[in-house]
């Protein structure tokens, strides 16, 4: 899959149901320009960084694969915004803060790690404080 992606000019999903797509996400992160039918799911994912068509329009998936096929300097900065998206918002080191920080909402406290994460101690990779937990019936 890699190697296709590598090397592809164009990724294109005219999917009538599948939102928020696994491939999707891979085009993009391999940073391949995307094309996608306006499913709302699929919407919110490009936003800003790919292309959408009506779908089940034939003819607006036509006229749209026309236009990026033509237009290389459309293609490659989309891409380029694409495979950005990706690292900001959908690679698991940042979705696993993220889950983090609503677990600690969600029980009305501070995230501990939180103010670790803002202290300049080098590349510690993805270190995460967990609370210590009582022992029950010892």
């Amino acid at each position: 899959m890699d190697e296709l992606l590598t090397n592809a000019m164009l990724f294109v999903l005219p999917s009538d149901i599948e939102g928020l797509s696994l491939a999707l996400l891979d085009a993009m992160g391999a940073g391949v320009c995307v094309l996608t039918s306006d499913i709302a799911e699929n919407c919110e994912l490009v936003e800003g960084a790919g292309f959408t068509f009506k779908r089940g329009d034939v003819n607006d998936l036509e006229r749209m694969l026309r236009w990026l096929i033509s237009d290389s300097s459309a293609r490659l900065m989309a891409a380029e915004k694409a495979q950005q998206r990706v690292r900001e918002h959908y690679l698991w080191r940042g979705i696993t803060v993220e889950v983090e920080r609503a677990y600690w909402r969600t029980m009305g406290r501070e995230d501990p790690s939180a103010a670790l994460r803002q202290l300049p101690l080098g590349n510690l990779g993805d270190l995460t404080i967990l609370p210590k937990t009582k022992k029950i019936g010892m």
